[in-house]
C-alpha cells in the first residue's frame, strides 16, 4: 500500500504535507504510510482513497480500478453543503499541530457546557 498512497498523492501534485493536512494526521504519519513503516487505520482508509480519488481496493490491495472513486467522493463537495464559516474552521483546525487540536477541542468543549 506504501508505493500506492505515494503515487497517488504524487499523481495529485500533493506533498506530504498538503496529504496530511487534508487527512487531519501529522506529516511523519503520512510518511510512515509512504514508507511502509506503519498503515493508516481502517477509519481512515475511506478518506484516504476519497481525496486520492482511487478505489479502496485498489489502495489497500493493488486490485481492482484504480480510478473507482468511492461513493462518499461522488456526492457534492463540502463547500456546497458547509456554511462559509464551518468551512474556515475546518480549514484551521487541519493547519493545527495535534496538542493545538486537543486544546482547542478542550476550549470548544467548555463553551458548550
Amino acid at each position: 500500500m506504501d508505493n500506492r498512497i505515494k503515487k497517488a498523492r504524487s499523481e495529485k501534485g500533493w506533498s506530504q504535507a498538503d496529504l496530511s493536512r487534508r487527512m487531519f494526521v501529522s506529516q511523519p504519519s503520512v510518511a510512515a504510510w509512504e514508507s511502509g513503516r506503519k498503515a493508516p487505520h481502517t477509519k481512515n482508509l475511506a478518506r484516504l482513497a476519497m481525496l486520492l480519488e482511487v478505489s479502496v481496493e485498489w489502495l489497500t490491495t493493488g486490485r481492482g480500478d484504480k480510478n473507482t472513486v468511492s461513493a462518499l467522493a461522488t456526492q457534492e463537495s463540502s463547500a456546497d453543503w458547509m456554511l462559509p464559516e464551518e468551512r474556515r474552521l475546518l480549514d484551521y483546525f487541519g493547519n493545527l499541530k495535534p496538542h493545538q487540536r486537543t486544546t482547542l477541542l478542550g476550549f470548544l468543549e467548555s463553551l458548550n457546557s
